[in-house]
């Protein structure tokens, strides 16, 4: 388990703290800026910032990173968007593009993804995915991780999951398998282990490509970035070096995140290690199946998504204006594609 990286007496320090800086920031101050982030979970974006902060990165860039630790981990954090400044996190896509339909002043800055290896289970008449429309797809529930991958496999298909197949809450692997069984549904997404037993037990299985999943989202809000500006332009060039750090000093991040896990195994951490690099990309601009994904699965119960693309949920000036600097360039003299 991950440990506490700060105490109660830290917190309440940074209580003070604020207060002190306030009254600086009254009188002049330095150029810093501070910033306020919270975590909601533990994911790459997480360990990212970690990095960040304990390797000195953000302070490089005159950001003074104060963290916050929230319990909102379901829904990513967006709540917590009142009072801080950035969030870093991803949890169901309903709790949190819903508050963004109704309003709320949030915006993504960039994102994360994995590419989860998947097949669909269908119905032995089926000879490939776009037949499934009119037909019942299991997954686990709305916004899961299966319902996620089932909208991407349709749209690939060149279905529409929110109007071309109907989705149903068949429960998990072992479920959806047995619901295929008896034909009360006609396809469900299973990972590579339900596939092969699903093999097995006679049914069809149809092989499609990696389905890239969001891992995690940094937000922010509309009104921060134009109160302060620089702010944000700091902290993503921070956040970006960090992903360099991260990708290309192994060693040294290891250490850093090994300082706020008790009692794990170290082959553990390196596993995990290498999963979260494996989502890493200079720019951390949004994957358009994996966001469209999100706004299928909210649009199945707020029809206000609908209207939603991708692009709408995002502000990549910053990211943009680091590529065309060249910030990014001269940050890789390794050979990456941007």
């Amino acid at each position: 388990m991950i440990s506490v990286r700060r105490s109660v007496a830290f917190m309440a320090a940074n209580i003070v703290c604020a207060f002190l800086f306030w009254i600086s920031s009254a009188e002049g101050g330095s150029d810093a800026k501070k910033v306020r982030l919270a975590y909601a979970g533990w994911e790459v974006g997480t360990a990212i910032a970690y990095v960040g902060i304990d390797s000195g990165i953000f302070k490089k860039f005159d950001i003074d990173v104060e963290e916050v630790f929230i319990r909102d981990a379901l829904s990513g954090g967006v709540q917590s968007l009142v009072g801080v400044d950035f969030v870093l996190g991803f949890g169901n896509p309903l709790a949190i593009l819903q508050p963004i339909l109704a309003g709320a002043d949030i915006v993504f800055l960039g994102s994360h993804v994995s590419v989860a290896e998947y097949a669909m289970g269908v119905r032995g008449d089926i000879a490939a995915v776009k037949e499934l429309k009119g037909k019942k797809i299991g997954v686990s529930g709305v916004g899961g991780r299966s319902d996620l991958v089932a909208r991407v496999i349709l749209r690939r298909a060149g279905l529409d999951p929110t109007k071309d197949v109907q989705m149903v809450a068949a429960g998990l692997a072992p479920q959806r398998v047995a619901a295929l069984s008896k034909n009360l549904i006609q396809g469900a997404p299973l990972s590579p282990d339900m596939a092969a037993q699903a093999k097995e037990l006679g049914l069809k299985v149809l092989e499609v490509k990696g389905v890239p999943l969001v891992t995690a989202l940094l937000m922010t809000t509309r009104s921060f970035i134009k109160r302060d500006q620089e702010a944000v332009r700091r902290f993503v060039k921070g956040y970006l070096t960090a992903i360099h750090y991260f990708l290309f000093h192994r060693a040294e991040s290891l250490a850093i995140i090994k300082k706020y896990f008790t009692g794990t195994d170290p082959s553990a951490l390196e596993n995990m290690y290498e999963a979260f690099a494996a989502q890493l990309k200079p720019l951390p601009g949004p994957n358009g199946e994996a966001v469209q994904a999100l706004i299928d699965a909210v649009s199945a119960v707020d029809q206000r998504a609908r209207n939603v693309q991708p692009a709408d949920l995002f502000d990549l000036r910053f990211l943009e204006e680091l590529k065309a600097s060249g910030f990014i360039k001269d940050l890789y003299t390794e050979k990456v594609s941007l």
